[in-house]
């Protein structure tokens, strides 16, 4: 993936993806996405218009899916933990980063999945889940 300034260019794919296979399953579930690229715009209407296109362009191409359609409220962004700049470690991602070492036994990578697992535990703390079951997908970088 290339891109201006010697960054990589990631899309929010992955968010994007999720939320529509997770749609197309018949499944109401919300995908939080936590934004640790400042170098695109990765908001909710630019990664379901990215929803849109990708169920649009599998229905060009002959895949027959069921009826659905990306909202807004399928994919959310959450933008508190990017830190000064995408592959910026952060006080906060280093932190959760130790505690997914110490607690379960789990790697994580600073600039991508420490700064995610940082948001998990600061919404999670302040009540944003309402108790409902949450997973984390660690894609352990750009994957």
């Amino acid at each position: 993936m290339g891109g201006g300034h010697g960054r990589p260019r990631h899309s929010g794919g992955t968010a994007a993806g999720l939320a529509l296979g997770l749609r197309l399953a018949g499944l109401r579930t919300r995908v939080l996405g936590v934004v640790v690229n400042d170098t695109l715009r990765l908001d909710t209407p630019t990664l379901t218009k990215s929803a849109r296109k990708s169920l649009a362009l599998l229905r060009d191409r002959g895949v027959g899916l069921p009826e659905a359609e990306s909202s807004p409220s399928d994919v959310v962004t959450e933008y508190g933990w990017l830190g000064t700049g995408y592959a910026h470690p952060t006080a906060q991602g280093a932190a959760a980063l130790d505690r997914a070492r110490s607690e379960a036994g789990r790697a994580l990578e600073q600039t991508y999945t420490a700064k995610a697992f940082a948001a998990f535990l600061e919404l999670d703390a302040a009540g944003r889940f309402g108790g409902e079951p949450v997973v984390l997908l660690n894609t352990f970088g750009p994957r």
